[in-house]
């Protein structure tokens, strides 16, 4: 078999063979001896005999790796017992070639045929010397840097600007920032300010000297984790001496100096919360993490302990050192957390502003807070520093705590206002730009008139004294229909009709309907359809109050079925329920349940105050019917429950008045009728009254007197905070009331005195007249969103709905530095909490935690050389002659 074969077989078997890695601690690596023992019976370290016998045998050392070490491999070595049967082999051979050497011929001499032997035995262990495929494999090895895990805190309350009330505090910053105690004090710089600040002192040597140790990989964390594009490297080899003999070489070499000055992005301080123990679990994730290093304020608002997470990291072996930034001094601070008032007030008629107060760290007491109007003009700036129209005095319990004030208005004259709530500040109080709250635009509407629409089924007391009510009002404007008039007969109202109003035309010419237990034969499927867009898309009011009469038929027929879809309550097996009332007695008045907590709400409020609306309605006389309704609908609010506990049901008390939403339209369903009885109540039938009439105006605020007419925008909250997205929808129509057909329409989003951004709606699929767009909430403050209607004889105007942006309450509530949780953290780790201004310490508490890795090259065949196949034919050769010259066959 010739070189070359041999040579192919050894190829085909050592394709499968792979290169060898091991890889140790640097701390841990052992000599290169016990490293080879990690391969007992296949690696040998090279002898200088075998490097010399190679080199003879022609075998070329000087294409081998630099640096590297060879180690001796039988790429072909038997296993376990296949190294005996090995053995056994090439004894046999060697046996056998001797036996045959001693028989030859007597005339060859005994020494000729031992030599002849001992050539084919040389022969024979040569072979068994390529069988067993003899190679070189090349040892080096290389370090590998451990990540370092480089995390800044990006959470709000890192905008705090602290006022150090606490003395160490002061000199930690003072320090860090080279300045005077008294100059920071002075100008409070941002803790954000801070973290920038220091980490871009002296080009970035922190985190130089942090890329010295590993691969440094930046984040920032708040209510999530986001990685930092910045590339940091080590500073060691980089910097050069100026040569200042040359001004411009001088002033090249700073530039070039600077350029490769490791520096991350400024710090911005926007997110809605701060998540330690997300970003520790996120962190130790790392390839091969050596430590975790955090600047932060420690105001964790996250669900999960981060001690947990500090616990994990000590058990893989991952140090926290943890900076805090900040003042950890409790602080003094008032402020208004949260500020409520109806969007459209009436003029002459009160209103509540609700808001609360925020004390914090301060002594018991009291504070003055202060209710301030100021009219808005047509450029959506409040004219002047306002008006003082109401001020209150607060006692404050021991430490603080969440302060009510309410409020109660009644604005003088329609227009426009923004009503601030102001509390005086404190002594050495943290921040005062948060002790005042402007609400959104308010509307006060003036006296202009409303267009009811009263339908009733029979001339019961119900109607005729409603209808005398809102006749003699010179704000309302009512045409009824009664249907068992004769048609001879005139209707009554201020404006009266002669049919029914059967088109868009004639319907959205008026703001509200009444329905009092209507007869259901007159309507049809298309009128209620009708009466569906009146109110989810026309932004119309709609009140039903339930009859015994006729509400059992016109909620069960197939014709009318469809009103129960706009009424803000569900019912049952109406049929069956019925009968149950008629076989019941109605001999019993039985006393109204007023939900206490929607006691304030526009229908319901009788007195500026709630317990005495409470202790009013308690008075009114009683019901003796009711209509059987199950519950109340999902976003609906119960005023009114029945008190008689046999009517309970599993979803709870009968609900008896109930003020819910269709589209944009309110809905006011009345389960009873006889509000006639409570005229008795009072000076002159004045809760009745006032009852109609504030149930008129509540309807009614479904729609802004200006443009609502023609569809509507709004926002799907009212309030947000930072960060949070925005879902604006709008239902337009056209002059006609028909669905605005455009594929978008831009509509104006102002903030406060800012200049108007523009955002297009789009067109929703499958909604004619709908539109839509998604926003993020990045400013704090009074917003407007507003759509101008193509313009046009009949009805054009604009359409707007304002919202508020706040700051994220969990995370702006507490701002000092929560030193204790992050030394606890940096302790429970294995790590080590740092100030400010020890920076120059942080870098060597990094442990080391570089990697050598050994890498071994793949085989290579030491057999295939030159003086290998020379020893083979030279004995060979050698062999021949002597048998020739002995004359041996």
């Amino acid at each position: 078999m010739g070189p070359q074969v041999w040579k192919l077989r050894f190829q085909s078997n050592t394709k499968r063979k792979q290169s060898f890695q091991t890889r140790v601690p640097k701390q841990s690596l052992g000599t290169r001896s016990e490293t080879v023992n990690q391969f007992p019976g296949i690696l040998s370290a090279i002898a200088p005999w075998q490097r010399t016998l190679l080199e003879w045998l022609g075998y070329d050392f000087s294409r081998s790796p630099e640096n590297a070490q060879p180690e001796l491999l039988w790429t072909n070595l038997p296993a376990s017992w296949g190294v005996f049967v090995l053995i056994a082999v090439v004894a046999a051979i060697l046996y056998a070639v001797f036996s045959v050497y001693r028989r030859e011929m007597d005339t060859c001499p005994m020494w000729v045929r031992m030599l002849l032997a001992t050539l084919r035995a040389g022969v024979v262990l040569l072979l068994t010397c390529i069988f067993l495929g003899p190679a070189l494999v090349y040892l080096t090895s290389r370090s590998i840097q451990p990540t370092i895990v480089f995390a800044r805190d990006a959470s709000q309350s890192m905008n705090t600007a602290d006022r150090y009330a606490d003395e160490a505090a002061a000199k930690i910053a003072a320090a860090a920032l080279a300045k005077s105690e008294s100059d920071v004090r002075q100008n409070r710089p941002t803790r954000v300010a801070i973290v920038n600040e220091v980490l871009a002192a002296d080009g970035g040597r922190l985190l130089a000297d942090l890329a010295e140790r590993g691969k440094v990989t930046a984040l920032n964390f708040a209510d999530q984790v986001t990685k930092v594009d910045a590339k940091i490297e080590a500073a060691s080899g980089k910097r050069k001496l100026p040569d200042k003999s040359n001004s411009s070489d001088a002033r090249s070499n700073r530039e070039a100096d600077a350029s490769r000055s490791p520096r991350l992005p400024q710090l911005v301080a926007e997110g809605r919360g701060s998540d330690l123990f997300g970003l520790i679990r996120q962190s130790l994730t790392a390839d091969n993490p050596a430590a975790i290093v955090i600047f932060t304020d420690g105001q964790h608002t996250g669900k999960d302990d981060p001690r947990e997470a500090a616990r994990e990291a000590q058990a893989r072996g991952v140090p926290l050192l943890i900076v805090g930034v900040g003042d950890p001094s409790r602080p003094r601070n008032l402020k208004l957390a949260n500020l409520y008032v109806r969007p459209q007030v009436w003029q002459e008629e009160p209103f509540e502003i609700d808001a609360i107060v925020v004390a914090e760290g301060i002594d018991a007491g009291e504070v003055r807070v202060e209710l301030v109007e100021q009219r808005v003009g047509d450029n959506d700036l409040a004219i002047g520093s306002g008006t003082v129209v109401q001020s209150l005095q607060l006692p404050v319990p021991p430490g603080g705590g969440r302060l009510p004030a309410q409020f109660s208005h009644t604005p003088k004259e329609a227009g426009r206002y923004i009503y601030s709530v102001k509390v005086e500040p404190v002594a050495d109080e943290l921040a005062e730009d948060d002790n005042q709250l402007a609400s959104a635009v308010v509307k006060v509407l003036g006296r202009e008139r409303v267009r009811v629409l009263l339908v009733a089924g029979a001339p019961t007391w119900e109607y005729r004294l409603v209808q005398k009510l809102l006749s003699r009002d010179k704000t309302i404007t009512v045409s009824c229909w009664l249907q068992t008039l004769d048609e001879e007969r005139a209707q009554e109202g201020t404006l009266p009709i002669t049919h029914l109003p059967i088109n868009k035309q004639e319907m959205f010419q008026y703001d509200v309907i009444l329905l009092f237990d209507p007869n259901p034969q007159e309507f049809d499927t298309a009128w209620i359809e009708l009466l569906k867009q009146f109110v989810g898309e026309h932004s119309g009011g709609l009140l039903f109050m339930a009859g015994p009469k006729h509400s059992g038929r016109l909620l069960t027929n197939s014709r009318t079925l469809g009103l129960g879809q706009v009424l803000p309550v569900s019912f049952g097996d109406v049929g069956a329920l019925e009968v149950a009332a008629l076989l019941s007695t109605n001999q019993r008045a039985w006393n109204m349940k007023v939900v206490p907590s929607n006691a304030d709400h526009p229908v319901m409020r009788f007195y500026p105050e709630r317990d005495e609306t409470l202790r009013r309605w308690e008075t009114l006389p009683g019901i003796f019917w009711s209509f059987p309704s199950k519950d109340a609908k999902p976003t609906s609010q119960v005023l009114v429950e029945h008190s008689d506990p046999t009517l309970r049901s599993v979803e709870g008390s009968r609900p008896l008045m109930v003020a819910g939403r269709y589209g944009s339209g309110h809905t006011l369903y009345l389960g009873f009728n006889g509000t006639w009885r409570w005229r008795k109540a009072g000076r002159q039938a004045e809760f009745f009254d006032k009852f109609w009439i504030q149930a008129i105006r509540y309807l009614v605020e479904g729609r802004s007197l200006e443009g609502r007419r023609r569809g509507y925008v709004e926002t799907d909250r009212d309030r947000y905070e930072i960060g949070e997205r925005i879902t604006i929808t709008a239902r337009l129509q056209d002059a006609s009331f028909n669905p605005l057909a455009l594929p978008k329409i831009d509509a104006a989003l102002q903030v406060g005195g800012d200049a108007p951004e523009t955002v297009p709606l789009v067109a929703l699929p499958n909604q004619p007249g709908g539109f839509e767009a998604t926003l993020l909430a990045k400013k704090t403050g009074v917003h407007t969103i507003r759509v101008a209607l193509p313009a046009s004889e009949a009805d054009s105007g604009v359409i707007e709905t304002p919202f508020t942006v706040e700051l994220p309450s969990v995370e702006t509530n507490q701002v000092w530095l929560n030193k204790p949780l992050l030394m606890d953290l940096a302790s429970l780790s294995g790590g080590k909490y740092f100030d400010v201004n020890q920076l120059d310490q942080l870098a060597a508490a990094v442990p080391d935690k570089t990697e050598s890795v050994e890498v071994r090259s793949p085989p290579k065949p030491v057999w295939d050389v030159r003086g290998m196949l020379v020893a083979l034919v030279g004995l060979l050769g050698f062999e021949w002659l002597l048998r020739k010259r002995y004359k041996l066959l």
